[in-house]
């Protein structure tokens, strides 16, 4: 692929270029997740939401259309699959019953390990070849970008 010069380019037209390198980024990983989900019977979404959730932290249901990017109404599908498959655990709330967490099961681990396994196995070839330094710079500026930067 032909280098790219970014002095000169309009704004648009460097974030379109952004845009389009980070899911150029996504797409091997998600090819390869997409694999394994199916393997477990689950779909993309569903691998998602795994990977999403944290090691034994209940995370309250609602949470989960917000970080999927997704519509609350199709929460619940994905999540009773999960429940389904013995990969989510759904409680009640102790400090409200109205309100439904999500808890990683074993088995909800072990395939979240596996599939971030696969997403960090399939990354892009000449990652490899950035600093440490360029890495965390990259790092921060996409948890920035995301909103998912860590306060200090």
């Amino acid at each position: 692929m032909v280098g790219i010069s970014y002095r000169h380019m309009e704004s648009k037209q460097l974030h379109d270029t952004l845009s389009l390198l980070m899911l150029r980024a996504s797409m091997k990983g998600k090819h390869a997740m997409s694999e394994l989900a199916e393997e477990h019977g689950i779909t993309l979404m569903q691998a998602y939401a795994l990977c999403i959730l944290e090691p034994g932290q209940p995370v309250p249901m609602n949470s989960l259309s917000t970080y999927l990017f997704c519509d609350p109404s199709n929460i619940t599908g994905i999540v009773d699959r999960l429940v389904a498959g013995s990969f989510l655990e759904r409680k009640e709330s102790d400090k409200d019953r109205r309100v439904k967490t999500l808890t990683l099961t074993e088995g909800g681990l072990a395939l979240r390990a596996s599939l971030l396994r696969i997403a960090t196995e399939t990354r892009l070839p000449n990652l490899d070849d950035l600093s440490t330094s360029d890495v965390e710079k990259l790092i921060s500026l996409l948890e920035k970008a995301t909103g998912t930067a860590k306060s200090v």
